[in-house]
């Protein structure tokens, strides 16, 4: 496990593992050198002097570490509204963002996220760059080998988006046959799901969700696949935009977004569970949810 933090992020980014505010935040993308990302996290072994851990060892992202270094670093991914997105000041907002500031207030430390592409938020967890991804991962059993999730904390399950005018074409999954061209997040647990459901269909996939949605009003994709909430909003904001039929999960996994933490981390995701369960029982997760909800939509009116 302890091995050059450098070396670590790059054999994992090697692999290709795939994978959303607070008081700071980063922009990392997938070119990002082990040595930058670590430098801007201000977390790498060295300066760190007080611990005998390293950032790539499970037991320095546990609780009583992380209340040591006085900071959580928590990775996502800025784009994905409701979830995590940023405001008219660039401030990262939203869901995860609200959720991710409590949790860092109930352990008593200063939030950081860490903003990036979302292929690159998992091996950031992985290679000890950051505490926790939270980006509405689901944790389906290809990522459940490599890294410990938490409880979901909200999902409806997935949605797919197409044009006004294609309604009537996509009523269920039948319209998805040969010539049909989709369109789904890079990397994303819908792109799994797209390739494996509608293997006819052509696949074209983007970095972001609002990239996918420029796709399909442009006319370069038929139909979208992506979270319900995602679709759900986007058709509120844009009149020429209409959800279609609900997709299903794959076999064996249910609707979740969870957090995820390094593979064994139960001393962290078992806290995280409890401030999880916590913020559903009080409220505060439909709260979230909803004040983000309005925030996008009146971002939307504004431009």
């Amino acid at each position: 496990m302890k091995k050059c933090l450098a070396l670590t992020l790059a054999l994992v980014l090697a692999l290709g593992c795939t994978a959303c505010g607070g008081s700071e935040k980063k922009e990392t993308t997938a070119e990002t050198t082990a040595e930058t990302a670590a430098a801007e996290s201000g977390e790498t072994a060295a300066a760190s002097s007080d611990t005998e851990y390293k950032a790539t060892d499970i037991e320095y992202h546990s609780v009583a570490e992380i209340q040591k270094r006085g900071v959580l670093h928590v990775a996502t991914e800025a784009t994905f509204a409701p979830y995590a997105f940023k405001d008219a000041d660039g401030n990262i907002v939203g869901l995860e963002a609200s959720m991710a500031q409590a949790m860092a207030d109930d352990m008593g430390v200063e939030l950081v996220i860490d903003d990036m592409a979302f292929d690159s938020v998992l091996p950031s967890v992985q290679a000890g760059l950051d505490d926790v991804a939270i980006a509405a991962l689901t944790p389906d059993a290809e990522r459940q080998k490599s890294f410990t999730f938490t409880q979901s904390y909200l999902s409806n399950g997935q949605m797919s988006l197409v044009r006004k005018d294609d309604v009537d074409k996509f009523k269920d999954e039948s319209a998805m046959v040969a010539g049909v061209t989709m369109g789904a997040q890079k990397g994303s647990y819908q792109q799994k799901v797209a390739e494996t459901l509608y293997p006819d269909c052509t696949g074209r996939y983007l970095e972001t969700i609002p990239n996918v949605v420029m796709d399909l009003k442009a006319g370069n994709i038929d139909i979208a696949i992506m979270d319900y909430d995602n679709a759900y909003s986007y058709a509120q904001q844009n009149d020429d935009l209409e959800t279609a039929f609900v997709v299903p999960m794959l076999d064996g996994d249910e609707p979740a977004n969870c957090a995820a933490a390094m593979k064994g981390n139960e001393d962290l995701t078992n806290y995280l569970n409890e401030l999880i369960q916590k913020y559903i029982d009080d409220g505060s997760m439909q709260k979230w949810y909803e004040e983000a909800v309005e925030l996008q939509l009146s971002l939307n009116e504004t431009e």
